[in-house]
């Protein structure tokens, strides 16, 4: 861990500190003193010793000293706030700029968009569900208002997020646990709304706010992902009782066909055994002799020709198959 500039840079964001960014231009007053020490100084020796380069050259040093004085330099990201003797003079922007010395007070505070985290830790939810919210805030000094940012609050920053915590402790205490879960987007601009309601009288935009993770205690989201199973388990049941509905009601739809056609049911025997011996090949199916009857083929002679024509024609199907496969290569 390392210090830059008084704040603490870690592997997480650190949001700014007001008191460490709002600063006082000191220097004016010393700057004057210095100059006028300088040309004392300068010019008395070079008096003493009859030296005109140093005698111009403290004349330049100490003027120069005393010019810079009254100027400062304002960054094109900071504004500037000048008090004079203690009472709001106006405000300034970026550039080069003019103050009295040891009567200016110059305030400076940066218009950047800045991100501050907060959270809500171990809160209840309106149904009795512990969570803990872990959210971020982006928002802005307005340009125009930087002094309402200064002269209004002491510590907009700190301000800002005790308001958005608060706000969003408020916001997940009246909503439902699934709420918070779903419907994310919603909760980020109704709170989004209360505290850019508050931040307005300080000169602040709220441009976001972004709830990044929800927190649940460990036994509850076991219990959540078993309740979540169990859901799917019975979406899968119903669904393969609905299909078994469904094949059951063509089945009857095909037996009323054939109940009314004969010839139709006695093809579909027909079709049946001719896919089971070209599936099976070689291998014995045992028919019952029923079926055949049904089919017209219960004498033996006739079935065995049958069978011997199914052989053929599936046999002849295949060298079909392969000398096709044979003239594509």
């Amino acid at each position: 861990m390392s210090i830059i500039s008084g704040v603490k840079v870690t592997g997480q964001y650190v949001p700014f500190n007001f008191a460490e960014k709002m600063i006082k231009q000191k220097g004016s007053g010393y700057h004057v003193i210095l100059g006028v020490l300088v040309l004392i100084i300068g010019i008395g020796i070079g008096l003493a010793i009859n030296n005109n380069s140093i005698t111009l050259g403290a004349l330049a040093i100490g003027m120069a000293l005393i010019i810079s004085s009254f100027l400062m330099i304002i960054n094109q990201y900071e504004r500037a706030v000048i008090l004079r003797l203690g009472k709001y003079q106006r405000q300034v922007g970026p550039g080069i700029q003019t103050r009295l010395p040891f009567a200016d007070n110059i305030l400076v505070v940066d218009i950047r968009e800045k991100v501050s985290e907060f959270k809500a830790e171990r809160m209840l939810t309106k149904d009795n569900v512990p969570v803990t919210i872990d959210a971020i805030l982006r928002y802005k000094i307005i340009d125009a208002r930087a002094k309402d940012a200064i002269l209004n609050v002491e510590n907009f920053n700190q301000m800002i997020q005790q308001v958005s915590q608060t706000t969003l402790r408020n916001n997940i205490g009246s909503s439902q646990f699934q709420d918070v879960l779903s419907k994310r987007e919603e909760i980020n601009q109704h709170v989004r709304t209360i505290i850019a309601t508050e931040a307005s009288n300080w000169g602040i935009e709220v441009t976001g706010v972004e709830i990044r993770q929800v927190i649940i205690p460990q036994e509850l989201e076991s219990a959540m992902s078993m309740q979540a199973q169990a859901e799917r388990e019975k979406n899968a049941r119903v669904t393969y009782g609905e299909s078994e509905i469904l094949v059951a009601q063509k089945f009857e739809e095909a037996a009323r066909v054939y109940a009314d056609n004969p010839v139709a049911y006695a093809l579909r025997q027909s079709n049946m055994l001719y896919e089971s011996i070209k599936v099976q090949g070689n291998t014995i199916v045992m028919i019952p002799s029923e079926s055949l009857n049904a089919m017209g083929f219960g004498n033996l002679g006739t079935t065995i020709a049958y069978l011997e024509s199914t052989k053929k024609a599936v046999a002849n199907q295949k060298s079909k198959d392969d000398k096709d496969k044979q003239e594509k290569i």
